[in-house]
This record gives structure tokens, C-alpha cells and sequence, in this order.
């Protein structure tokens, strides 16, 4: 079997669904649902994104938004944490989520909202596909950063080793 390396297997970072980490939350809703919809892919029948990365201004991968994240969005103080001594009587994170969605998503930023990504979710382009496939698999990733250098070079997505250890499966056992 040839040594398939991570750059092999990636998705270059122009073909990612991503936002501005200045993005609000409406506009993170909607790339994400864009993302969901595969609406961005030229080809139907490509893997749809299951995030959206976002950038700082230099283009530079900040961290991932995912559906969870977004949704958490709504109430950006669930996320904090929060002194018991210091609570407000009558204030409860998710009293009520839905309540003006139209302030919220031109409040909240993507900023607000992403988190640092750990070492473990970068990795080289010319890293074997065996390193990427158990760091995917331990760490329950749904993709990897690639980095060329410095630089942010795509993503590497589970669905995407998953639809290449399919294919050679298949062609293994001759199916």
C-alpha cells in the first residue's frame, strides 16, 4: 500500500465554508447552514462541512464553529463561568434563549464564540495518514487543522479518511 500523507487526503483552505472571526452570529448561522446544505460545494455528491473555520485578519485559522456553538451563541454567558456569590437575583443562563434573536445575531461575534484550538486538532501535511487517522479517532475530531509550515494549508475531515479507507477496502477485498 502507498504511504498516503495528510496533504494527499486534505481540503485546500479556499474550499472550506469559513468566516471573519469579526462575523455575527447571523452570519455564522447562515454560512453553517450553507455548510450543512452543501450549498457551497460546486459538486453535489462532496462531503458538506460540518463547521465553519474562522479567521483572524491575516486569514489565519483561529479555531472551528460548529452546530453546538452557534446554538450556544444565544446565550454567550452560559458559556462563562460564574461566581455563585456574584449572581443576580432572578438571572438564569437559558431562561430564554429564542428572545430577541435579531439583537443577538448582530450582537455576538464568531470572536465571542470560538474557542482555542488544542496542538492535537494541527497537523503537518506531510504527517502519514496513520498519524492523522488516530489522532482523529482518540480525540473524537470531526477534522484536522493542516499546517504547511506556519501556514494554514486546509483540513483534513474524518468523513474524508473515512471515504478513503472505504475505497480501499473495497479494493482489497475486490468488492
Amino acid at each position: 500500500m502507498v504511504d498516503v500523507r495528510v496533504a494527499d487526503l486534505m481540503l485546500a483552505l479556499a474550499q472550506y465554508t469559513a468566516v471573519s472571526e469579526e462575523a455575527t452570529l447571523e452570519e455564522v448561522f447562515l454560512a453553517l447552514e450553507g455548510a450543512l446544505k452543501g450549498s457551497a460545494k460546486p459538486d453535489p455528491s462532496q462531503a458538506r462541512d460540518f463547521a465553519v473555520l474562522v479567521l483572524d485578519q491575516d486569514g489565519r485559522v483561529r479555531g472551528r464553529l460548529g452546530v453546538w456553538d452557534a446554538l450556544q451563541g444565544l446565550e454567550p454567558q452560559s458559556g462563562k463561568r460564574v461566581d455563585a456569590l456574584a449572581m443576580v437575583d432572578g438571572y438564569e443562563a437559558w431562561d430564554r434563549p429564542l428572545m430577541h434573536l435579531g439583537l443577538k445575531a448582530r450582537t455576538v461575534r464568531a470572536k465571542d464564540l470560538v474557542k482555542v484550538l488544542s496542538k492535537d486538532e494541527y497537523i503537518d501535511e506531510s504527517a502519514g495518514l496513520n498519524e492523522a487517522l488516530r489522532r482523529l479517532v482518540d480525540n473524537r475530531f470531526l477534522s484536522l487543522i493542516v499546517m504547511r509550515g506556519r501556514e494554514t494549508a486546509g483540513i483534513l475531515r474524518v468523513v474524508d479518511v473515512f471515504q478513503y479507507v472505504c475505497d480501499q477496502l473495497r479494493a482489497e477485498l475486490g468488492a
